[in-house]
């Protein structure tokens, strides 16, 4: 200890991790407030509040957020909070309304967070001013890519210099979309587990487990066919793990895919679909530039601390306690492409990740597992040291490894000590 705070230089090491950071609740307090109200936090998608008045709710860590758009067309980030004695203005998780009244005492705020309705107004004397009572704004906001994230700190890098590596990969996954742009308007899946929620973040970029705990499903995916997955997550694959800087992480599917001829949506949809796609594209980009995107495909990656970019969705963390944690699964449209191919991306973040999914039942029990695992305080020390030996620094500054190594969790947690440190 130092000071009376956690040491993570001591906690944090380059080859492995305490398992206190899993489940010590006065680490996630403090998590609370160096990450998730210092950090740029994703909390909507642009598409998700097309119209005048549409709304969503979600957190910025354990502070419950309005996302707005108001007759303007401009989006507020609103903390849901009312300003006389603290209940929430809004309960639905998505509307449209142009006013949120709080149902204890009747405040009433409009879209923009401006106290417009306070019931019994004589009761208050003359320096009473509504202008001081408006909903208070999370500090800072800003979109990238329709991609909409907020601070709830004042000061500090600004959005795209906070991004780094990262943005490129946002550029890569909305590429795809003939008309530039994602559509987040097809509802969520949402799963809960007794966990930390770190744990959800690395995983997504571990490219070790997927031919170990998911084997079943890799089976009933590929439905017997002949699928060497070994060329996908294995040893022999030059497929790699990457640490972009700042937390965010990558594994680097592109040889797979050029060698497979791309992945933009499952494999099922019909000639003239592919052939209406590949024309949209080719419109847009050109057709060389048109075939290098498709088939680099899609990339696979984290953004530290609360989004993941996988397959046909964005996957985002919400934590609810140090073992207790929401993660939600948002399938991703491409503007512009045939109704036959969103139609099948849909499909896949359902099959593989719903309630009855083929993949993700398995993650969640794997942190279950792990959390209770953290009980045992004979060794509390969790390895991370596979391919730590051959590493190596590429001219953007990333670094690289092979895709089953935690190079990506290396990555995570040097920026996560960094962080906690300060």
């Amino acid at each position: 200890m130092l000071s009376g705070r956690n040491d993570y230089r001591e906690l944090v090491q380059d080859d492995r991790v305490s398992g206190r950071l899993y489940y010590d609740a006065a680490v996630f307090d403090e998590e609370l407030e160096k990450i998730w109200y210092r950090d740029w936090i994703y909390v909507a998608h642009e598409s998700e509040i097309p119209e005048p008045g549409d709304y969503v709710t979600r957190f910025i860590g354990l502070q419950p957020v309005i996302v707005s758009r108001d007759e303007d067309r401009n989006i507020h980030l609103l903390l849901n909070r009312c300003m006389h004695r603290g209940n929430t203005v809004c309960q639905s998780e998505r509307g449209n309304a142009h006013a949120f009244r709080c149902a204890y005492h009747g405040w009433t705020y409009n879209n923009r967070g401006a106290l417009v309705g306070v019931p019994y107004a004589a009761g208050y004397d003359g320096s009473f001013a509504r202008e001081e009572y408006a909903l208070a704004r999370v500090p800072r906001s800003a979109s990238y890519r329709g991609l909409i994230f907020g601070s709830m700190s004042a000061s500090g890098p600004g959005l795209e210099q906070r991004l780094g590596n990262a943005a490129r990969l946002i550029d890569q996954f909305i590429d795809l979309a003939p008309a530039g742009e994602v559509i987040l308007r097809s509802g969520v899946l949402k799963h809960s587990f007794r966990g930390n929620w770190k744990m959800a973040l690395e995983n997504s970029v571990d490219g070790y487990h997927p031919n170990i705990l998911h084997h079943a499903a890799m089976m009933l995916i590929t439905k017997g066919r002949k699928v060497d997955m070994e060329a996908v997550f294995g040893e022999h694959t030059d497929a790699l793990a990457r640490d972009l800087g700042g937390g965010s992480a990558q594994l680097d599917l592109t040889p797979i895919n050029r060698e497979r001829g791309g992945r933009v949506v499952p494999h099922g949809w019909s000639a003239m679909a592919w052939e209406q796609y590949l024309d949209a594209m080719q419109r847009r980009w050109g057709v060389d530039r048109a075939r290098e995107i498709i088939q680099v495909g899609g990339p696979h990656f984290c953004i530290f601390p609360n989004i993941i970019f996988i397959l046909n969705q964005f996957r985002v963390i919400q934590p609810v306690s140090v073992e207790e944690t929401v993660v939600y699964y948002y399938p991703t449209m491409l503007k512009g492409a045939p109704d036959e191919m969103n139609q099948r991306r849909l499909a896949e973040t359902y099959l593989i990740h719903g309630p009855a999914g083929r993949v993700a039942p398995d993650d969640f029990e794997a942190y279950e597992r792990n959390q209770e695992g953290f009980r045992a305080r004979a060794n509390e020390w969790l390895v991370l040291r596979r391919g730590l030996h051959r590493e190596r620094r590429e001219s953007a500054g990333t670094i690289a490894g092979h895709e089953t190594d935690e190079t990506t969790q290396r990555g995570i947690w040097r920026h996560y000590r960094e962080v906690m440190q300060a």
